[in-house]
């Protein structure tokens, strides 16, 4: 009875972890029009097949739908060859770790977690946190962006709402001194 018990809590506790693994929204290819589509998961169908042989993925949710609902969901094999690499959390956190803010110049190394998320900079110069945007518009937003951590996301934010409350004050020299100056882009 005891081993039974054991057996049973490993089995729950190993599928809350890989439903966890396998929750959230994704980007994939649509194959029909080539551009990219926010798809959701099975996950816990993914996390259940996976502890009997591989894990089966099944789209539960698409951009595309419903227009295009029961379709024959050839997107789903772009997941299970890279279901990490298809997670938006995923894609948006390898994007960040290859930038720093544009105010600060620190590396951005949360993306999550906490009231306020880093932002983007469009070309326009419209600020937005990149959770509030669709993901199968992501690629064309990060690739037109530039990264703005959590904090200057506040800070530009409080600035843009309430400019009257805002005062610029010139940095004193200590401030110079610890401005972070951002990598050289030379190429040697």
């Amino acid at each position: 009875m005891t081993t039974a018990i054991v057996v049973l809590v490993a089995f729950t506790v190993l599928f809350l972890r890989l439903y966890v693994h396998y929750r959230g929204k994704r980007i994939v290819t649509c194959p029909e029009t080539h551009a990219p589509a926010g798809a959701t998961i099975n996950a816990a169908l993914a996390a259940g097949t996976w502890m009997v042989t591989q894990p089966r993925f099944v789209v539960t949710s698409c951009s595309r739908w419903p227009e295009r609902a029961g379709c024959d969901q050839a997107c789903a094999p772009q997941v299970e060859a890279s279901p990490d690499e298809t997670l938006v959390r995923n894609i948006v956190a390898k994007w960040y770790g290859e930038h720093r803010c544009i105010y600060c110049a620190q590396p951005i190394r949360e993306i999550g977690g906490s009231a306020v998320a880093p932002a983007l900079l469009g070309p326009e110069g419209e600020l937005r946190e990149w959770n509030v945007l669709a993901p199968e518009d992501l690629p064309q937003v990060l690739a037109t962006s530039v990264a703005v951590c959590a904090r200057c996301e506040l800070a530009e934010d409080f600035r843009r709402r309430f400019p009257n409350r805002v005062t610029d004050r010139p940095m004193t020299s200590v401030q110079r001194h610890l401005v972070v100056e951002p990598p050289s882009q030379a190429v040697y």
